[in-house]
């Protein structure tokens, strides 16, 4: 009993250590995001591409729609958040791993930019603008949620009007497959999104 317990604490002490430290994370975030160099942000854009190539390959496909679900928006929401005006450079380098290696969630190489998830890929770029512009790192959690919650309904939208525009889709159409579907979940997304951030930026106890 007591053997387990000691190896249970030892399991336990890098947690303890991130708890311990988090204020110290939290601030180096904040100042890589406000004062880092530019060579750095390119490179932690490199590695937001990654995750979010890494989240493409969640990809859950429902009969009633032929957009899949993936975790490629809880990526994005991130990257916004943590690289701030950045941001669209880490989903532009992204868009060209998928063109160049085919990691987009369903779709190989550049056939994913004339497929029916175009339109989202399209979107990523801006609500990682949006995301990055509007939510500074020491703002409140309730601000956080509402900017990525528009950033969420940005690609929703992006990827509705993408359905009309390259498929002849009906408006009413689009919306019931490439918008109405996704509103739940990806408010469930946005809630995670928002916490990881608020859990490792300054600020983070404020709801304003």
């Amino acid at each position: 009993m007591y053997i387990k317990a000691g190896a249970f604490s030892q399991a336990m002490q890098p947690l303890s250590v991130v708890l311990r430290k988090r204020h110290d994370i939290a601030r180096g975030l904040a100042r890589f995001r406000d004062e880092g160099r530019l060579v750095e942000k390119i490179a932690a854009s490199g590695a937001f591409a990654l995750l979010i190539a890494l989240s493409a390959q969640v990809r859950i496909v429902l009969p009633f729609t032929p957009v899949p679900f993936t975790g490629e928006v809880l990526a994005v929401l991130l990257a916004g958040f943590f690289l701030g005006r950045h941001a669209p450079i880490s989903v532009g380098m992204y868009l060209g791993m998928g063109a160049a290696f085919g990691w987009f969630s369903g779709f190989v190489g550049f056939a994913a930019f004339t497929s029916v998830t175009a339109g989202y890929l399209f979107g990523f770029v801006g609500a990682a603008a949006i995301v990055g512009a509007l939510v500074p790192t020491n703002g409140g959690l309730a601000r956080t949620v509402v900017v990525m919650e528009l950033a969420s309904l940005a690609i929703l939208l992006c990827g509705a009007a993408w359905l009309c525009v390259a498929f002849s889709m009906p408006l009413a159409e689009a919306f019931a497959i490439g918008v109405l579907p996704f509103l739940i979940v990806d408010a469930v997304k946005v809630g995670i999104a928002a916490t990881v951030a608020r859990s490792l930026a300054p600020g983070r106890s404020r709801i304003a």
